[in-house]
């Protein structure tokens, strides 16, 4: 876990995508974390946390659904959705941040 909060600690923006490797979208949603890092690259870290290995982080993070997306900036949280989303949308989320 303290891996995670330096990541989230960084200035970069990072969009955390907390699933559960047993749901029917884990794969899917893999799939869009990735093409959005390649889309960034350095300039935003894109990423899952799967639940299934990660209680504490799950409970310190409120998540109770999932995929849940969530987006930090140094430390900070700066919109949480879940649910289904699109490359277009969560790319617009990370701009923001920008």
């Amino acid at each position: 876990m303290k891996k995670l909060e330096e990541k989230l600690a960084e200035k970069t923006p990072s969009l955390v995508a907390f699933i559960h490797e047993n749901e029917q979208d884990a794969a899917e949603v893999k799939q869009l974390a990735e093409e959005l890092q390649a889309k960034y690259g350095e300039k935003a870290n894109v990423f899952c946390v799967d639940s299934s290995f990660n209680r504490p982080v799950i409970r310190k993070y409120n998540v109770n659904a999932y995929p849940t997306w969530i987006l930090f900036k140094e430390g900070e949280e700066l919109m949480r959705e879940s649910g289904k989303k699109t490359v277009t949308h969560l790319s617009e989320l990370i701009e923001r941040a920008f």
